[in-house]
């Protein structure tokens, strides 16, 4: 047993898939069931019942399951103390970050580790999938959390690593519309609707796929502002189409002010999030640290 196979779990457990938790982590799906099955076979149980609909765990898995988070949560608990009590963690960490993680998990995991580590000082800069991407290649940021939507090749100076993290998509509408009570919706659906653009690089690519096969959607306008957008969706001025992490903790939802529908292609896929370094960073160690502290704080 080691941790690499406890990692493994993990990741097969958030993300309901041996062959999504395989693509995220960077390994062989071959690889990973070899590990997973090794596992299985030291501890005398069966963690997981594979089947077409996905990977769930087994009633003793369950059980066995819980403890290995714990003992992953003491880790990651151990890696950080022992990073506090490191002279080494010093100086400046930059990060340029894609919008959809700006808003929602990343000011969480950033305040907590600002309070364990007031030394560092950290900057920020908001940017699209292509331009943390170069940014990174030329050493201008530490860090790039980018959302794989576009196979991008990464040259082999650049390290990848999955913040365990992904999104599917949901059409929002005004709660006291009709589509409020349908169980999903597609783009045709929406067409004759007054349509709110967000205005970012995977919303307007898929909008213009879809477009160039049908005809075009009502767009009403287009916003780089997640409040105006939410609000001129509670106000009935149209619908949108939204990341479900985008959705997590909203208030207009909460106060059932506008409704999330499942949504059919091109934004019936998940995109799952990774954090870019170069492998010839000297603050390799402070990196790590942070990206724990993302990983920790994405709920």
């Amino acid at each position: 047993m080691n941790f690499e196979q406890l990692h493994y779990i993990k990741a097969v457990v958030e993300y309901g898939s041996i062959t999504h938790a395989s693509e995220a982590l960077h390994v062989s799906q071959s690889a990973l069931s070899q590990s997973i099955a090794s596992l299985e076979k030291e501890m005398g149980h069966k963690l997981f019942n594979r089947s077409r609909s996905g990977t769930v765990p087994t009633e003793n898995g369950k059980q066995l399951i819980s403890i290995i988070l714990e003992i992953l949560e003491t880790e990651s608990k151990l890696r950080q103390t022992a990073s506090t009590l490191s002279a080494t963690l010093r100086g400046t960490l930059t990060i340029a970050t894609s919008p959809s993680l700006f808003m929602t998990v990343l000011p969480q995991a950033l305040s907590n580790f600002r309070k364990d580590y007031p030394q560092i000082i950290v900057r920020i800069t908001e940017a699209e999938n292509d331009e943390i991407f170069h940014l990174v290649q030329k050493s201008d940021v530490d860090i790039g959390l980018i959302s794989l939507m576009d196979n991008h090749e990464v040259d082999s100076t650049m390290e990848v690593n999955s913040l365990f993290l992904s999104s599917g998509f949901k059409a929002i509408v005004p709660s006291d519309s009709k589509l409020a009570f349908r169980e999903s919706i597609n783009l045709e659906d929406i067409q004759d609707y007054p349509f709110i653009l967000f205005d970012r690089e995977f919303y307007n690519v898929n909008i213009k796929k879809f477009e160039a096969q049908n005809r075009p959607l009502n767009i009403l306008f287009n916003t780089k502002n997640t409040s105006v957008l939410f609000r001129s969706v509670s106000a009935g001025l149209g619908i949108s189409i939204v990341s479900d992490l985008m959705l997590q903790n909203d208030p207009y939802l909460h106060t059932q002010s506008i409704a999330a529908i499942p949504i059919g292609y091109p934004f019936n896929n998940e995109i799952h999030f990774e954090a870019l370094s170069k492998k010839s960073n000297e603050k390799k160690q402070l990196i790590e640290t942070v990206m724990s502290y993302i990983r920790n704080n994405k709920n």
